[in-house]
């Protein structure tokens, strides 16, 4: 089974029960967005089943560490260089990842507010305006939000 399979056949579990409004996926820090996305399209083989047949993506989200953003953005470390890879042979850098992460997100989740001063995230979020212009940018600490700002609103 493939990551794809699995979370294709555990929410079409969920799903089958109808106890659940929402349901929360969260991938590893180090996910690209894209394949997570594109699994609500996907099409299981064996059983015909799509998961957007099913449950319906309605945000993705992507959590940014304010107090780091800006240097993790300047590193020319690779993913490999912090055993990040996704596979071998993966030379891409921590910096292009978090780029695919911010932009392909709905909602960005600017994290540890709490460690800056207001000029500083004011410039966090400048820079995230001009990365992703259409993504809502929402302030936290600990990661801690309201959830229905998350799960009764699709963007």
């Amino acid at each position: 089974c493939t990551l794809r399979e699995d979370l294709l056949l555990s929410i079409a579990s969920l799903a089958a029960e109808r106890r659940f409004d929402h349901v929360l996926v969260e991938s590893s820090g180090i996910s690209e967005p894209l394949p997570v996305a594109e699994t609500f399209t996907f099409q299981d083989e064996a059983s015909g089943v799509s998961l957007g047949d099913v449950a319906a993506l309605n945000n993705l989200v992507t959590v940014v560490d304010a107090a780091a953003i800006f240097e993790q953005l300047g590193s020319v470390d690779t993913l490999a260089d912090r055993g990040w890879q996704a596979s071998t042979g993966d030379t891409r850098g921590v910096a292009h990842l978090l780029c695919e992460q911010l932009e392909f997100a709905d909602v960005l989740l600017v994290n540890k507010v709490d460690l800056l001063h207001e000029d500083q995230l004011a410039a966090v979020e400048r820079l995230l305006h001009k990365v992703n212009p259409t993504a809502e940018v929402l302030r936290s600490v600990h990661s801690r939000i309201e959830p229905a700002l998350l799960l009764e609103r699709a963007r």
